[in-house]
C-alpha cells in the first residue's frame, strides 16, 4: 500500500511532523525502530518556546516547572539566575515522546513500532522504504531518525558525521525523593519550582548538567568527540562533585549514552522526495545542544511543505523546506549565551 508520507523516527520531530501532516489530510505512516515509551539520553529541559510551538496541552507530562539556572564550576557555585515567573519545564523524555506519538496516532497517522529501516530507495515518482520485514512506499519520506539517521546515510545526504561535528553525552536518571530534589535545587521561595543546573569546567568543549524531575534527577555530561580524552573519568569526577556538593548518593544504574550533532544545519537537508528534520538534519543549537524546540518547528515546516508538494502547489518543492529552515534558524542556532559556549563555536570555526 502506498502512502502520502512516511516518517522514519518518532521523537519530537517525527511525531510532530506526522501529527501535523495527518491533521491536514495526508495518509501518514510512522516507522519507529524502538517501542515507546523508551529511554532517551537527554536532560529533558524544555524552553518556553516549546510551549508556544506545540499547539497542544502537554502539561500531563510536565515533571517540574523551572524558576531559573544555577551555574557551577569545579570550585563551586558561580551564580544563580532566578526568574520571577516560570522559566521553562522538565520532562521525562520517555513520557514526552510517547505523548507526542500518541497525539500523532490520534490524528490519524499509522504507527509501526519495533521496525528497523535498512534502506531508502528514491525513484522518479515515489520513495521505497525497506525495513527488516516489509517494503513501504510513499510520495515523500521524512527522515526524523536522529544523528545516526539511516535515511540520511542511505540517501547520501549525510553518509557520516566527523568527530568534530558531534558531541558524545552520558546521562543517568538518578532516583531521588521529591523532598531531596526541593532541598538541593528547589526554589527558596517555596513555589516547588526548580533551578536547572549547568556545570562548567568538568569537560573541554562541553558541559555537565543536573535537571530535576518529580522523583529523579537527570545528571549528564557531554562534549565534542574530537576533544574527548577521558569521558568516563570526567563523568565520574562530575558525579562525585555533585554528590559532595548536594550531600546525596547517586544510583547510576539507569545510565545511557547518545551522540548529538553540534555543527549546524546540513548543507543539504533534502533530495527530490526526502526531507531531513530535527537532529537528522543537524538542526540543533550548536552551542548548547538544545534541540527539542527546533525538532518540533522543523517537523511542522516539513509537514506543511509535504502537503503543498503532494497537492501540486506551483513553485513548492523540498528545497522550499530547506530554505525555510535556513531562514528560520540560521542566526539562532549559532548564538552563544555563555563564554564557554563561545569557545565551542570558535573551535568549530577554526577547525
Amino acid at each position: 500500500m502506498a502512502h502520502d508520507l512516511i516518517v522514519v523516527g518518532s521523537g519530537p520531530a517525527g511525531s510532530t511532523c506526522a501529527r501535523k501532516a495527518a491533521e491536514i489530510g495526508l495518509d501518514v505512516l510512522v516507522i519507529e525502530k524502538a517501542h515507546h515509551p523508551r529511554r532517551k539520553a537527554c536532560g529533558g529541559g524544555l524552553t518556553l518556546r516549546v510551549k508556544d510551538s506545540l499547539d497542544l496541552d502537554f502539561s500531563p507530562v510536565v515533571e517540574r516547572e523551572q524558576c531559573g539556572q544555577n551555574l557551577y564550576s569545579p570550585k563551586g557555585l558561580l551564580g544563580s539566575i532566578p526568574k520571577p515567573d516560570v522559566a521553562g519545564y522538565t520532562v521525562r523524555r520517555e513520557d514526552f515522546d510517547y505523548f507526542l506519538l500518541q497525539k500523532a496516532e490520534a490524528a490519524g497517522a499509522t504507527v509501526l513500532e519495533g521496525v528497523r529501516v535498512i534502506d531508502v530507495v528514491e525513484e522518479s515518482d515515489r520513495v521505497s522504504v525497506v525495513t527488516d520485514g516489509e517494503t513501504y512506499s510513499a510520495g515523500l519520506v521524512i527522515g526524523a531518525d536522529g544523528v545516526n539517521s539511516t535515511v540520511a546515510r542511505k540517501t547520501g545526504l549525510k553518509p557520516r558525521w566527523s568527530d568534530d561535528e558531534v558531541a558524545l553525552c552520558i546521562e543517568a536518571s538518578v532516583p531521588m525523593d521529591p523532598s531531596e530534589i526541593l532541598r538541593t535545587v528547589g526554589d527558596p521561595n517555596g513555589t516547588k519550582r526548580i533551578f536547572i543546573e549547568i556545570y562548567f569546567g568538568f569537560i573541554e568543549y562541553g558541559y555537565a548538567w543536573a535537571f530535576a524531575k518529580k522523583s529523579e534527577m537527570s545528571l549528564g555530561i557531554g562534549g565534542l568527540i574530537s576533544e574527548l580524552d577521558d569521558l568516563k573519568g570526567r563523568w565520574k569526577t562530575f558525579v562525585s562533585f555533585f554528590e559532595k556538593t548536594k550531600d546525596v548518593q547517586c544510583d547510576l544504574s539507569l545510565q545511557t549514552a547518545a551522540r548529538v550533532p553540534t555543527s549546524g544545519i546540513l548543507e543539504k537537508t533534502c533530495t527530490k522526495r526526502v526531507m531531513l528534520i530535527g537532529d537528522a538534519a543537524g538542526i540543533v543549537r550548536t552551542t548548547t545542544a538544545e534541540g527539542i524546540y527546533y525538532a518540533i518547528e522543523s517537523g511542522k515546516m516539513a509537514a506543511e511543505v509535504a502537503k503543498d508538494i503532494l497537492s501540486g502547489t506551483p513553485g513548492i518543492d523540498t528545497m522550499t523546506y530547506h530554505k525555510r529552515v535556513l531562514d528560520a534558524f540560521s542566526g539562532d542556532l549559532y548564538a552563544a549565551p555563555h563564554p564557554i559556549f563561545k569557545s565551542m563555536s570558535k573551535k568549530r570555526r577554526s577547525a
